[in-house]
């Protein structure tokens, strides 16, 4: 809808103005700011708090609700399923975004959870094609359309295309996120539009990518200031890409080749900055939160997972790469303030998962961590096959802790295909670095009401996921060929990849902390709620009423 027509329908609205009695909804923000901090574990509000400015975290903590043990539901607690579970209410088994890439079984194929070759790329040159396609369950973002007639603006921000585009779900009006490369820009698919908006051909035209990487990256406070269990120089972290050493300060104008290559921005604070810039255009350039028509701006900051996953939870990189955030945040509040106007809008900020710590700076420790080499729990289950039915490639892909059993030799050797995934699921439990394995068949037949199992059956959909799901003991994750020590990732069921902070603030929001246990999933109905729009139709979280004003 163009602004002409949506000024003329708002004319042709009743003006409502907010008297006693009248329900919390016939008055709710005018713009709603979901903020996704990708790899955020809610510990380092409590670690880097002294260090944060008034503006940002702490004005969020201080004037809004803060959840301090609110979970993910489910695994695999990777990107994709995080923000669409965050923005649908449920989990991967209903919303379908079971993880960042997907395998149909019916063809075998993998498929990226937002790849959709029917939506090319607008705004460059090449690029992949991306939209919500595989997405299965409305947003609150389609439920405010809906709500709205189509009137309200919903637009998604990202470094990554999965962290802008799951938001605002199949119905939403835009997503943008960060293609890289020479030119710096941010792109959009034809799902959306046949061009860029004129204020995002504009935003990029400013070069800002490229500029930003002209300078170095240097800590902003004094080294002594930093919460360091770690030295700078360690052996657990792995260098920015043409970098000799882990370490601050880096010289971006080097490692970008003059900010030729922009891709540097994802794994450095200036991305938050970047995208900040973005967010604020945004607002502006679809004038969102400037009239009686409720706005939806989805912001998901990308960078803090690019660099953790470099170099764990405990860098000193990692430290200021959030108190740089936090500046980011005091930023973009002061402005939503100045533009749209204080105590008109809402925002909550959450995270799509955690991160474990390095496995061998906890094993150095002498704790239980360290490292699962896919061949050998592949090798596990092809013994215990071949056992029974002789050689061959009985395991086809494993992935997302996922097993895909070969079907084409299960079917020509007349295997019992139930009995095989039976005897793969146990190869796989008799390695005591496997907490649990569970085959499809227990999956779609049983119930588990709570624990690991029910985490795993809540991230399994039969159509998009394995033969047999299983997770690893705590602090242990599967050896890939980036992780030789250095590094961390996430994805498990364990408590450092699922506590992750959910903040409200603004209009409609009581001020507090809820400490009993929530889910990630009551952002969506909490919204919904306050926005007096219809749950996402396959919601199964619950209204949070701690936060929600009288």
């Amino acid at each position: 809808m163009t602004h002409a027509v949506r000024s003329l329908a708002l004319l042709l609205l009743p003006v409502t103005l907010p008297v006693a009695g009248q329900p919390a909804w016939q008055a709710p923000p005018k713009l709603v700011v979901g903020i996704v901090v990708d790899q955020m574990r809610t510990d380092y509000l409590y670690r880097y708090w002294d260090n944060f400015g008034e503006g940002g975290f702490k004005r969020l903590v201080g004037e809004g609700a803060f959840l301090r043990n609110a979970h993910f539901p489910y695994m695999p607690t990777v990107t994709g399923p995080g923000h669409a579970s965050v923005y649908t209410g449920t989990s991967p088994s209903h919303h379908g975004i079971t993880g960042n890439e997907l395998v149909d079984r019916a063809t075998g194929r993998l498929r990226y959870c937002a790849d959709d070759a029917e939506a090319p790329v607008v705004g460059a040159a090449g690029g992949p094609a991306r939209s919500p396609v595989n997405l299965l369950a409305t947003t609150i973002a389609d439920e405010l359309e809906r709500r709205t007639e189509g009137r309200s603006r919903t637009v998604g921000l990202s470094i990554k295309d999965r962290g802008a585009i799951l938001p605002i779900g199949r119905t939403g009006d835009a997503a943008f996120w960060f293609a890289g490369g020479a030119e710096g820009a941010f792109v959009t698919s034809r799902w959306y539009a046949d061009s860029l908006p004129g204020w995002m051909a504009a935003f990029n035209a400013r070069r800002l990518a490229a500029a930003y990487l002209m300078g170095t990256w240097d800590l902003l406070l004094p080294r002594e200031r930093y919460h360091q269990a770690l030295p700078d120089d360690n052996p657990y972290e792995i260098p920015l890409s043409g970098a000799s050493a882990a370490t601050l300060p880096q010289d971006l104008a080097v490692l970008s080749g003059n900010g030729a290559n922009t891709g540097l921005i994802g794994y450095v604070p200036a991305g938050n900055t970047l995208l900040t810039d973005a967010a604020l255009a945004a607002v502006d350039g679809e004038d969102m939160g400037r009239d009686a028509i409720t706005d939806l701006l989805a912001v998901s900051y990308s960078s803090p997972d690019l660099l953790g996953h470099r170099t764990g939870p405990r860098a000193l990189e990692v430290e200021d790469m959030y108190l740089r955030l936090d500046r980011e945040l005091a930023r973009l509040l002061k402005a939503l303030d100045e533009r749209v106007g204080t105590g008109r809008y809402t925002v909550f900020l959450t995270a799509d998962h955690g991160a474990v710590d390095v496995p061998a700076y906890l094993r150095d420790l002498g704790g239980s961590a360290g490292y699962v080499p896919t061949v050998r729990l592949e090798a596990a289950i092809e013994r215990a096959i071949a056992a029974r039915h002789g050689d061959g490639d009985w395991v086809r892909r494993m992935m997302n802790d996922q097993v895909w059993l070969n079907d084409s030799l299960l079917a020509a050797r007349k295997t019992d295909p139930a009995a095989m995934r039976r005897l793969a699921a146990d190869a796989l439990l008799a390695d005591t670095l496997v907490a649990e394995a569970l085959t499809a068949d227990d999956l779609v037949r049983l119930s588990y009401p709570d624990g690991v199992r029910a985490m795993i059956q809540r991230g399994f959909m039969p159509a998009r996921s394995g033969d047999i799901c299983y997770a690893l003991r705590p602090g242990f994750f599967e050896r890939e060929d980036w992780s030789d020590g250095r590094g961390t990732t996430h994805g498990s069921p364990w408590t450092y990849d699922t506590h992750v902070p959910i903040l409200f603030y603004g209009t409609g929001i009581r001020p507090g902390e809820v400490v009993r246990r929530t889910s990630i999933t009551d952002i969506a109905p909490t919204l919904a709620v306050l926005l007096g729009t219809a749950f996402p139709d396959a919601c199964s979280g619950h209204p949070v009423p701690e936060v929600l004003a009288p």
